[in-house]
């Protein structure tokens, strides 16, 4: 049965011809987020859960990774972002080696650490989620280095221990060390959401990956300022695929997993999306299988650059990928269908009831920042009850005359 709040009794409801449920007219259904007027509006690949300005097959680093930035603020990383991998490159180019590689192994994990403070995706427990995560991940990636570091050189396609220790058991386990720290956090209720999980397994990632690549190339770390004919050009290119590379890839599959796992273990799908390919199983074995193919493309490839190519476009296929899993558990993840208070959406800021997703238009209500959410600390309460709602007809988000519940 559907749940009303007074302040919902002044709009005129209407059936969702996807979900069947009564829910408020608008651009989008409130309850199971489907598009009225698109032809495949069940499954809206047109309109990203987490940012129905964009489609959800793109290549996007940000709205991918940061899910919960608001439309507004995305723009300032993605443009540090993109400034970040310019200063890489043109210190690269000035053979100042030392600053290049430092530059471009914090590049990322910084960011990722002011998103996760800016939305607050950590609530209250801000130091044990960062233990967890970035900590347990940071300390994890050393240990991997120095655990294996006596036995294989970290280089791109070098060692001396064969294409199955190399391709196969080096990334297997380095996949399985950041899944660690997330699952150590999947018991807990409070952080029941698939963009929980996604937030934590990308932060775990990030900090295994930033740990590993400084722990690999301590000695370019103490070489001089500025490069010598010691360290070659290939050397820069290596540092752009093991720091800024190998850091999407590794964020790509490690949240890829946990978003599944999460959606699976807290038991919020409501069974309306059977995708065998985007469930556990698949995000699991498509990690794995990642991780393990970039292995044996790096050692038996023996150009640098085209290895460089390689794992370039997996990076872009791997965060399509997360994106088609993680809009997949947004559309699949909700509660009991009720229409609750008016406010305001963090999105496109219009007036409308709180539900999974904006009626207007169309994101998730779990990627808005913590803080901004309803009922959240310091948020404006809703409208008095009684004033009258605007909203349009199904199939747009504009004004029209309240009326009376059907």
């Amino acid at each position: 049965m559907t749940e009303t709040t007074p302040e919902a009794a002044s709009y005129t409801l209407d059936e969702c011809p996807h979900c069947h449920e009564l829910v408020p007219p608008g651009a989008f259904c409130g309850n199971c987020g489907a598009h009225f007027s698109d032809a495949g509006g069940r499954s809206r690949l047109h309109h990203y859960a987490a940012a129905p300005h964009e489609h959800v097959v793109k290549m996007s680093v940000i709205s991918t990774l940061f899910p919960h930035l608001p439309r507004r603020h995305a723009h300032i990383f993605r443009e540090v972002f993109v400034a970040g991998v310019i200063a890489v490159v043109l210190l690269g180019a000035l053979r100042l080696y030392t600053p290049a590689l430092l530059a471009a192994v914090i590049l990322l994990p910084v960011l990722y650490l002011l998103y996760l403070y800016e939305v607050e995706v950590y609530e209250s427990l801000p130091l044990q989620v960062l233990l967890a995560t970035f900590g347990v991940g940071a300390a994890l990636g050393t240990g991997y280095v120095l655990g294996f570091g006596h036995i294989v050189h970290f280089v791109y396609n070098g060692t001396n221990r064969g294409p199955l220790f190399t391709a196969l058991l080096l990334p297997v386990v380095a996949q399985a060390l950041m899944l660690a720290g997330p699952l150590c956090l999947l018991p807990l209720a409070r952080f029941d959401e698939s963009l929980d999980g996604l937030s934590f397994g990308v932060s775990s990632a990030l900090g295994f990956t930033l740990a590993s690549v400084l722990a690999g190339y301590s000695s370019t770390l103490v070489a001089p300022l500025q490069g010598d004919g010691s360290i070659s050009t290939d050397d820069v290119t290596n540092v752009l695929r093991a720091a800024i590379l190998a850091a999407l890839v590794n964020a790509a599959t490690t949240g890829t997993m946990a978003a599944a796992f999460w959606l699976r273990h807290h038991g919020r799908s409501r069974h309306r999306h059977k995708h065998p390919f985007l469930g556990v199983p698949a995000a699991t074995t498509g990690a794995f299988g990642a991780q393990v193919g970039l292995g044996f493309a790096s050692y038996f490839v023996g150009s640098l650059l085209l290895v460089v190519v390689l794992w370039a476009i997996s990076a872009a296929v791997l965060l399509v990928w997360l994106r088609l899993v993680l809009h997949n558990a947004l559309l699949e993840e909700g509660a009991e269908h009720n229409i609750g208070d008016l406010s305001a959406c963090s999105e496109c800021h219009r007036l409308v009831p709180a539900m999974v997703f904006c009626p207007a238009c169309g994101v998730v209500r779990s990627a808005a920042p913590k803080q901004a959410r309803p009922g959240a600390p310091g948020r404006p309460g809703p409208e008095p009850a009684g004033r009258p709602v605007q909203a349009g007809p199904p199939g747009s988000a504009g004004p029209a005359v309240a009326g009376s519940t059907r």
